[in-house]
């Protein structure tokens, strides 16, 4: 099972890319092209790495290329989208960052349907922006919304997470578990949310499946890219053959516990916790998940 990882990197007209992802001594290359060291796409490839690692599985395949917010990296993405997936034939497609442009979403998930129709959708950031905006948030098996972001997809009228900014700051009897529903009922969301915060709530179409309270990190809160580690891990559990709301509770509890691990603190990079994953996975991915793994 392959997952392919479909987003930009922050480069000024960077190359489109297209291959398995390398890791190794805290640079990350597709097709022999570095991709920036930040929050962000590298941290979201690179903690799918260490699981797919972990797991024995094909390393993630990444179709990327550089935009700095100007959109012309994410239409030559989508535009290699068709030949991508039908060289990978990826049982996993994870929408990433991307500008989000609601006509493209439906062109690429169109491609998908056509070429490969089982594949299983995951959408973080821009990707899940405008698979939301576009209205196609119920062809997602997962998305992973923070809390604010989840107030974007319980407005059925929003089509950016700013026109929801009542929701960001906790005013207004605010409830990520509560919007997580709101969002399944009004089809503004996948059919299972990892909503993440101080307690990460996975849903499962609308209802609580699970809540993830402990290790209590802090400052994972102030380091930017923890919550692309969180988005990577998940579709490397699936495309790994984990159920969505198993894949989404294993990456919760991986996260925090790589925080613990790696003695988190505000002036830390994603790479230390990305670094510290693989110790995390072999001490308890078996007792979480029974994905016990024996190495000759």
């Amino acid at each position: 099972m392959t997952l392919l990882v479909v987003a930009t990197y922050p480069v000024v007209a960077g190359p489109v890319v297209l291959g398995p992802a390398i890791a190794g001594g805290g640079a990350l290359e597709v097709a022999g092209t570095r991709v920036p060291e930040a929050q962000g796409t590298a941290a979201m490839l690179g903690a799918a790495c260490a699981a797919a690692a972990h797991l024995g599985c094909p390393a993630p395949w990444a179709l990327l290329a550089g935009d700095i917010g100007r959109g012309d990296g994410t239409r030559a993405v989508f535009a290699a989208l068709p030949d991508a997936l039908e060289r990978v034939r990826p049982t996993v497609v994870a929408f990433h960052y991307l500008q989000p442009v609601m006509a493209l979403m439906r062109e690429g998930v169109a491609a998908v349907e056509r070429i490969v129709p089982d594949a299983i959708l995951v959408a973080d950031a821009g990707g899940m922006y405008a698979a939301k905006a576009a209205g196609l948030a119920p062809r997602f098996e997962l998305m992973t919304p923070d809390a604010g972001e989840v107030g974007f997809l319980a407005d059925p009228d929003a089509t950016h997470p700013a026109y929801v900014s009542r929701y960001l700051f906790g005013t207004g009897g605010f409830d990520p578990a509560e919007l997580g529903r709101l969002a399944h009922e009004r089809r503004g969301s996948s059919r299972v949310l990892l909503v993440k915060g101080v307690v990460d709530h996975v849903l499962l179409e609308g209802e609580v499946a699970a809540s993830v309270h402990e290790p209590v990190v802090p400052a994972l809160e102030a380091i930017g890219g923890t919550g692309d580690t969180l988005t990577g891990l998940a579709s490397a559990f699936l495309a790994a053959g984990f159920p969505a709301v198993d894949a989404a509770v294993c990456a919760a509890r991986a996260n925090r516990e790589a925080g613990l691990v790696m003695h988190a603190t505000p002036a830390m990079r994603a790479r230390e916790l990305v670094a510290a994953i693989p110790e995390v996975l072999r001490d308890n991915l078996c007792s979480w998940a029974g994905a016990c793994v024996t190495r000759g």
